[in-house]
């Protein structure tokens, strides 16, 4: 009967303990993450932006939060997002699709129109494309709502993917083999030769880094944070700026015709680097759940 006791008492005074390294809220729930957990997350600078232009804190001029880390590339945004293999080690991973496309027009007078009157409309595209991908493994360690991490992670990237597109409201012909074009970015040569699509392969990297970081968890399961990085970088690209193509069109006196020409730059070129702002991270908020 005793030795019962003694395993029951044992038994109680273990899970009493397992319990009491539980850090929890007033309302009794978990502040820090758990094996199983998940966590998203995103740049807290868009959010500190926000709350400084509704408060007024940079008078009427636009807010702009200096808390992104400037040798972590602020400039970027990222999704976040973790998995926690236990309380003390996660996986992690990042994500970048950038990808924007703007036009410009411009109307010109039409072949053989009236000035003001008979018009026709000139357009440029310009579209770029950016994507990172990472993946590392998360060890942390500290004490209450204060938790600092470490580890390493893999990136692969393709950055500054450039494509250029024009179109033009007058032809080329044998009455105007000039006609008139909008010149919206060095696209008219002479006034007889016009690119009509530009671009350039983006350049593919790959990574290795360690990192250091630090996380607040203000809220249950909510924290704010930021991290330091170290690591290795080599970019590939078939030129300095990627491989290149160009296709202009231009009015061919001898064959009495319009005619199409593209011309390719090719080369090959890499670099490696070690640097503290190949991590790529910033000031961040992530969710727990």
């Amino acid at each position: 009967m005793k030795t019962r006791l003694v395993i029951f008492t044992a038994c109680l005074f273990i899970v009493f303990c397992s319990q009491a390294q539980v850090l929890t809220s007033k309302k009794g729930l978990p502040i820090l993450p758990q094996k199983g957990d998940f966590a998203i997350g995103a740049s807290a600078a868009p959010f500190l932006d926000f709350i400084g232009n509704i408060t007024k804190i940079n008078s009427t001029a636009v807010f702009s939060s200096p808390a992104s880390m400037s040798f972590l590339e602020p400039s970027k945004m990222y999704i976040y997002g973790k998995y926690f293999l236990d309380d003390k080690t996660a996986i992690r991973g990042k994500f970048r699709f950038a990808s924007t496309s703007k036009t410009s027009s411009n109307f010109v007078t039409k072949n053989g129109g009236v000035s003001g009157v008979d018009m026709v409309e000139d357009k440029w595209t310009n579209s770029t494309t950016n994507i990172l991908v990472s993946a590392g493994l998360e060890k942390r360690r500290g004490y209450g709502r204060l938790q600092g991490y470490y580890g390493a992670e893999a990136m692969l990237s393709l950055m500054g993917g450039l494509k250029d597109t024009y179109t033009y409201g007058n032809e080329i012909n044998t009455t105007y083999k000039t006609p008139t074009r909008t010149n919206f970015n060095s696209n008219v040569f002479g006034g007889s030769t016009y690119d009509t699509n530009n671009s350039t392969e983006a350049v593919f990297g790959i990574g290795l880094n360690c990192f250091v970081g630090v996380e607040y968890f203000f809220a249950p399961k909510i924290s704010i944070g930021g991290e330091f990085g170290w690591g290795v970088g080599i970019n590939q690209a078939a030129s300095s700026a990627g491989k290149s193509q160009s296709t202009y069109q231009y009015w061919d006196s001898a064959k009495s015709s319009v005619q199409s020409k593209t011309d390719i730059i090719s080369g090959g070129t890499s670099n490696i680097g070690f640097d503290t702002r190949s991590t790529g991270g910033q000031i961040f908020v992530l969710f727990h759940f």
